[in-house]
């Protein structure tokens, strides 16, 4: 395949990727602002830790194991007490069992919660943020320079 071919190809794929994550970013914060902006806040206790291990293979033939650490909190609203596992965890563990967190539910559906934390709440947002930030120029630049040739 000749290079300025390929280039093109790998600049469109790049630029398209970008596209979609800038989309998505802006769909996640969307939500999560909306969320957050109506949300009503208590405190919650840290009652459990639960490990989450993940096995890949990694592109030249090697195991990959990493653990992250989710947390599973408990609250009460109007005397009824509900729980819910954060979607997101980390490694080392960003709370122990017992930890006081803020957090924050929809008034309207008192299950519907998640921790009021900027990192735990705009993680998705930032990622795909940042990656379509990197990407989308990337393409670009790429396309660009396989059409000068």
């Amino acid at each position: 395949m000749h290079n300025g071919k390929l280039l093109t190809i790998v600049g469109a794929v790049f630029g398209v990727a970008g596209v979609i994550l800038l989309c998505v970013c802006a769909a996640l914060t969307a939500s999560t602002m909306s969320f957050l902006a109506s949300a009503e806040r208590t405190d919650g206790t840290v009652i459990e830790l639960t490990e989450r291990v993940t096995r890949t293979r990694t592109s030249d033939g090697f195991r990959s194991t990493s653990t992250t650490y989710v947390p599973t909190v408990e609250y009460t609203v109007h005397g009824h007490t509900y729980r819910f596992e954060s979607s997101t965890g980390s490694n080392p563990p960003a709370w122990a069992e017992g930890d006081t967190v803020t957090v924050a539910y929809d008034p309207q559906n008192q299950s519907d919660a998640e921790i009021d934390s900027f990192w735990w709440s705009y993680l998705g947002p930032v990622v795909t943020g940042v990656l379509g930030v990197v990407f989308t120029p990337l393409g670009v630049l790429l396309w660009r320079r396989s059409r000068g040739r």
